[in-house]
């Protein structure tokens, strides 16, 4: 596994590559506020079939910080510099939560440039899911006694049980600074009604099956949106890369193994 910086539209992104050359390669996106490291056990399991590369999204991880409010489509620009720097012309895009919503507009921005999509706890931004957003969101702000940061502990331990889990949680929060709900804002902006009708690429709709915000129910935009469109659920929660491994990356090899699906 190698690590690299490649200068972007939004300063220097940090990622790894590993893998070998053959196939399709795929691009791992996290959440907000990770890093590649909610990737770090998925990533060697999926590096034994294909090339895999992860980033960390500018503004998290070892990328670097960026001023203002970047929004999803900053964020897809950003994963393009990059392709073109690895000379890597096709992937296919692994996102989860914050991730999956970039990976939508891949999709709908750039489709030469995207086999297919794996969206991970996806999650649809119409206006409902905005305004849900929004507020869901707004308990995050800075507080000036400190006590967002130990809600935002005791809200991840809710969702995961595991205190090792949520410290790696806590480190990439604290690593992203004073701007560390950054990804989760684009997201709230993000009119994803638009950009749907654009998207002419195949999916898997992947859910974990212990996470609060990302259902089968909440989907039927998504699933409308992609042709085809496979449907499957890993056991695991918000985390679920980290949590079940082999489970997570079997899914993600199940359905990228199939021959390739050609855009119609």
């Amino acid at each position: 596994m190698k690590r690299f910086l490649c200068d972007t539209t939004l300063g220097q992104v940090h990622g790894l590559v590993a893998g070998p050359a053959a196939g399709t390669p795929l691009l791992l996106l996290h959440q907000t506020p990770r890093s590649v490291d909610e990737f770090a056990e998925v990533m060697p399991i999926l590096a034994r079939e294909r090339r895999v590369i992860a980033l960390d999204t500018p503004g998290y991880g070892c990328s670097d910080r960026v001023p203002g409010r970047p929004g999803v489509a900053d964020y897809a620009r950003v994963v393009v510099d990059v392709l073109d720097w690895l000379k890597i012309e096709r992937v296919i895009v692994i996102g989860h939560h914050t991730g999956a919503v970039i990976a939508v507009e891949m999709a709908a921005a750039y489709p030469a440039r995207v086999e297919r999509v794996v969206l991970s706890g996806p999650v649809y931004t119409d206006a409902t899911g905005r305004a849900e957003l929004a507020r869901f969101f707004k308990q995050w702000e800075i507080s000036p006694d400190g006590a967002h940061l130990s809600d935002k502990w005791r809200k991840m331990h809710e969702w995961l049980p595991r205190p090792d889990l949520v410290q790696r949680f806590v480190v990439d929060l604290f690593h992203a600074g004073t701007e560390s709900e950054q990804g989760h804002y684009a997201v709230a902006d993000y009119r994803m009604e638009d950009r749907l009708p654009l998207i002419r690429c195949p999916a898997l709709l992947l859910y974990c099956s212990r996470d609060p915000f990302a259902t089968a129910e909440r989907a039927a935009a998504l699933r409308a949106a992609f042709t085809p469109c496979q449907e499957a659920v890993v056991d695991g929660g918000i985390f679920a890369a980290n949590e079940n491994p082999a489970g997570y990356a079997r899914a993600v090899l199940d359905y990228v193994l199939q021959e390739p699906l050609a855009n119609p």
